[in-house]
């Protein structure tokens, strides 16, 4: 365990895609935001939830730094709340992520200015990586830009540590049809892991 991360799951947004709250989509019983976090503790010494309203396991809810703003606002109030220590983000729509993918791109764990990010099949995933405690001005200086793009702050980290994901356990769930394909996989013993 990495007691000097802060895990802190994205839990908001208006899942327009979805067109229902994916916090609290489920598998077997267990929602999408209470596996995040249970994959979470199983690395980091605290784990928060930054926007939405569903509450897991009596953790903390965040609010978004900006309402409206995004991922990025989420990110914000991460880095504000762990005051300096590194942040390890994950959206809650990956609901196969497990314990050995989060050490994986954590790594050494960050340096500062340094974000060490998930990438699966050459898509860069910002909202799985672990980030710096000194990147909070940065993610700042985005939001109040106007240009709250995750992959636009990205570009303004100094040191950027792409870790390549191939096990599958970063399947992004953001439509119907995903969860679907997704649940009709964990029925069949699998959940779509390769």
């Amino acid at each position: 365990m990495d007691d000097d991360v802060l895990g802190a799951v994205l839990a908001g947004g208006t899942s327009d895609r979805m067109g229902r709250p994916k916090a609290a989509l489920g598998i077997d019983g267990v929602t999408f935001l209470e596996r995040a976090v249970a994959t979470l503790d199983g690395v980091c010494g605290e784990v928060v939830v930054c926007g939405g309203d569903e509450v897991a396991q009596g953790r903390p809810v965040l609010p978004d730094v900006t309402l409206g703003a995004g991922p990025l606002s989420g990110v914000a109030s991460a880095l504000d709340h762990a005051d300096g220590r590194p942040v390890f983000i994950l959206a809650v729509d990956f609901p196969l992520v497990t314990v050995e993918t989060v050490r994986r791109v954590i790594g050494r764990g960050p340096m500062r200015g340094q974000a060490r990010i998930a990438r699966v099949d050459g898509r860069i995933q910002p909202v799985c990586g672990v980030y710096a405690g000194d990147l909070a001005p940065v993610v700042r200086e985005r939001l109040e830009s106007g240009d709250r793009s995750l992959m636009a702050f990205l570009r303004r980290v100094p040191h950027l540590t792409l870790v390549d994901i191939t096990d599958g356990s970063l399947r992004n769930v953001n439509t119907p049809d995903d969860y679907a394909e997704l649940v009709a996989g964990y029925d069949d013993g699998d959940a779509g892991l390769s």
